[in-house]
């Protein structure tokens, strides 16, 4: 279901950046699946069955924002991914509803990380 392979992003603390996205992903069923450390920084990958998206720190990426958007399979999905989000730190940039001006059933939510990545949730099919 996922349209990326995998995105990797540029984070200040993985830490941090893992507790937020631990909390944030758990209602679209993305878990973490390993928090490591390596020789130019630490590293945690996320994933549903396999890992699609990595935070890390260190010099491997440059510093940037960055825009995720991550596949929900509902539109309660967003919602929650959403609540989730900003209990986690997140703040809003764009609160759960239809994005008509993509398509009519492009249902989603934006929020702002910790780190400053534009991270969205989005559900394509009609309800």
């Amino acid at each position: 279901m996922s349209f990326f392979d995998h995105i990797s992003i540029k984070v200040d603390d993985v830490t941090t950046a893992s507790t937020f996205y631990q909390a944030a992903l758990a209602p679209l069923g993305i878990e973490q699946k390993f928090l490591l450390e390596r020789p130019d920084g630490q590293m945690a990958g996320y994933g549903r069955e396999k890992v699609h998206f990595f935070v890390r720190s260190g010099a491997a990426l440059a510093q940037g924002s960055v825009h995720l958007a991550f596949a929900a399979r509902s539109r309660s999905e967003v919602d929650a991914f959403h609540a989730a989000a900003l209990t986690a730190g997140a703040r809003d940039n764009g609160k759960p509803g239809l994005r008509p001006r993509y398509h009519e059933n492009y249902y989603a939510a934006f929020v702002i990380d910790p780190a400053g990545n534009n991270v969205e949730a989005v559900y394509q099919e009609v309800p």
